[in-house]
């Protein structure tokens, strides 16, 4: 088992690079270990490559790194885009690296060099290792793998390449931290030879420092799917001009901008095509193999990287393959994700995804960075434990029979197991084996993928746990965060109202307000509740609203006329003369033509309103027939 050692961060420290003492003395650095920062957003990556040491980011997303190289411009890009003559490109960028290198400590005489800042996606470290090695600098690297967890969830998709270079750093780096904010669970860690017992460090955060998110939590109904959602969500916004609003300190907040996390391209695809959405309206974060899947116009890439002055498209779509460790920066963005439960190899990981979703946006400033909608379909015939173990050990036993077999075999069968092995078709790999094409002292031989056995495990208990427990979402999601609960009140509040039948919502709310007063600023912060409650409770009071019985009709009419009563006043001064006789029937209808223009649907005028609006006395006189009737006078 791996060593935990755990880091209480200092009281108020917000970010890694504020407490020294990580990098000169508490983590070694001059070895591997596992980094688990436990919260995304805290500057990680930032702390080491400020720091002073040589450093090697590696990371399975190119849109972090291209992020991260606008921002620190001093550091080496390594990507080579899909080009004609690829190889020559790679070469090129190999030389570059090497002319990079020469300025940034590999001269022996050179005085206090700057140390080097390499960044390079996964796919690609292979080469950048090929030329530090060449120059004899491996060692004096300290590499850092960046959302590691990529490693796991990535396998059963990706092949070999994970494992391969799993295999290979762990090899010739001496130098390697493992980093994430959602780490592999550390049940799964010993079945990884390259994780088992390597220390592992874990850092605990002051939790006044950490805001819980507010999370609604939406079970898709029959017959809905992400695409059809999408849509209403995208109407609403055309109709109103907002995803969703909340009140922060007394003003309304409006998000105008949505952040929509889904599995697939093909679903971005059909909602941009069923929406006619525009190349102008629409961001679209998705791996480069996928985006010749897109419609024309439409691109890659493109997300604003300036914090300080951040200017967003209305929708930014991101698939599984593309967010991990990117910065959105918004002032007024929401987040939307939607778990497909229904694809094995497509399924979001609870544990590793949501908490990395709920840290993308990075500015204190957008007052909806933490809150989400979530929408997940149950999907209730999974594999029973008994059922599943079984399979396991079937394939664990063919790997193991079959790799036998290969040690034995000549050279020649040895070449042709190979090329079966790498000629299988992707849908064929790992379905009655863990067999894969492993790089071993720079020949291709067959060995077992130990990142796709953690991953079929730890996708079958997520899928068994939280899948088929859906009330458990919402709990194991704070749970994962390790965050600053709310009072249990309020999140119980939220639970049932989330969930209540659209006519008993605002009873169950102005009741909940009425009992628990002290937690009204955390009800007005929620974007997800209507934000129509809050004005009618704070406008016309509990005793009032339980006189109309909660009845929304009711008491939109009177909130109406309370809204309206001082306008109403000044066009009374204007329309009622002082020491003028009207009539009752004249007071009702020219009352009821001032509240049709202000729009105060179904209020029906009565002569006796006016006293509402100014002081009047009641005067008998004889009208033309002689008999006594009543006449309103506007006092002097």
């Amino acid at each position: 088992m791996n060593q935990i050692h755990t880091i209480n961060m200092p009281k108020g420290c917000r970010y890694m690079s504020d407490y020294d003492a990580l990098l000169n003395g508490i983590l070694p650095v001059n070895g591997k270990f596992i980094l688990n920062k436990t919260v995304t957003g805290c500057g990680g990556t930032s702390m080491f490559l400020n720091s002073d040491l040589p450093v090697v980011i590696i990371s399975p997303r190119l849109q972090v790194l291209k992020e991260k190289h606008n921002q620190h411009s001093d550091t080496f890009l390594f990507h080579v885009p899909l080009c004609n003559n690829r190889s020559e490109a790679i070469r090129q960028k190999m030389s570059e690296l090497g002319t990079y290198l020469n300025l940034h400590g590999n001269l022996p005489f050179e005085a206090l060099p700057k140390p080097g800042k390499i960044l390079v996606m996964l796919d690609s470290s292979g080469k950048v290792l090929e030329v530090l090695q060449s120059r004899g600098m491996i060692d004096r690297m300290l590499f850092v793998v960046d959302e590691f967890q990529c490693l796991m969830g990535d396998a059963t998709f990706k092949g070999s390449t994970d494992m391969n270079f799993l295999v290979q750093l762990d090899k010739e780096a001496k130098r390697i931290c493992y980093l994430s904010a959602t780490p592999i669970p550390d049940i799964y860690l010993d079945y990884i030879p390259q994780f088992a017992h390597i220390p592992y460090y874990r850092l605990e955060w002051d939790p006044d420092v950490v805001e819980e998110p507010t999370l609604k939590e939406v079970q898709m109904k029959k017959g809905e799917s992400a695409e059809k959602l999408c849509s209403q969500l995208i109407q609403r916004y055309r109709e109103t001009g907002y995803f969703e609003r909340k009140i922060i300190q007394g003003t309304i907040a409006y998000s105008r901008e949505a952040c929509i996390f889904l599995n697939e391209v093909k679903s971005i695809r059909s909602i941009i095509k069923q929406n006619k959405l525009q190349p102008e309206e629409v961001t679209i974060l998705c791996s480069e193999s996928k985006a010749s899947e897109l419609l024309a116009g439409f691109v890659t890439g493109g997300l604003c990287t300036d914090k300080d002055n951040p200017v967003n498209k209305p929708f930014t779509f991101c698939t599984k393959a593309s967010f991990e460790g990117v910065d959105f920066y918004s002032t007024n963005a929401s987040t939307y994700i939607f778990i497909n439960a229904g694809k094995k190899w497509q399924t979001l990981d609870i544990m590793l995804d949501i908490p990395q979703i709920l840290g993308r946006q990075r500015l204190d400033t957008n007052p909806f960075r933490h809150d989400a909608t979530i929408y997940y379909k149950t999907k209730p015939e999974n594999m029973i434990k008994e059922e599943f173990e079984r399979k396991q050990m079937e394939m664990e036993q063919n790997s193991l029979a079959q790799l036998e077999a290969y040690n034995k075999a000549p050279t020649d069968a040895k070449e042709l197991l190979v090329k079966f092995c790498r000629d299988r078709a992707v849908d064929k790999k790992f379905v009655d084996d863990y067999i894969d094409l492993i790089q071993e002292d720079g020949h291709t031989t067959l060995g077992f993928n130990y990142l796709v056995i953690v991953a079929k495990w730890n996708q079958w208990y997520q899928r068994n746990f939280y899948y088929n427990n859906s009330c458990q979402l919402l709990t194991c999601i704070q749970s994962a965060l390790k965050m600053h609960q709310k009072p249990q009140e309020v999140k119980d509040f939220e639970k049932w109202y989330y969930n209540a039948p659209d006519k008993d919502k605002f009873a169950g709310y102005s009741d909940f307000r009425h009992g628990y007063p002290q937690y009204d600023g955390l009800l007005l912060q929620n974007p997800f509740i209507d934000l129509r409650y809050h004005n009618w409770y704070n406008a016309l009071g509990y005793d009032t609203l339980s006189s109309l019985h909660f009845h929304e009709t009711d008491v939109e009419k009177t909130y109406s006329g309370l809204l309206a009563q001082d306008p109403i006043k000044e066009v009374c001064r204007q329309t009622f003369k002082p020491g003028v006789l009207y009539s009752k029937k004249e007071v009702k209808s020219l009352l009821q033509q001032i509240y049709d223009d202000f729009g105060l649907v179904g209020k029906t005028a009565k002569a006796t309103d006016l006293a509402d609006y100014l002081p009047v006395r009641e005067k008998q006189r004889a009208n033309a027939q002689g008999h006594r009737v009543y006449f309103l006078e506007v006092a002097v």
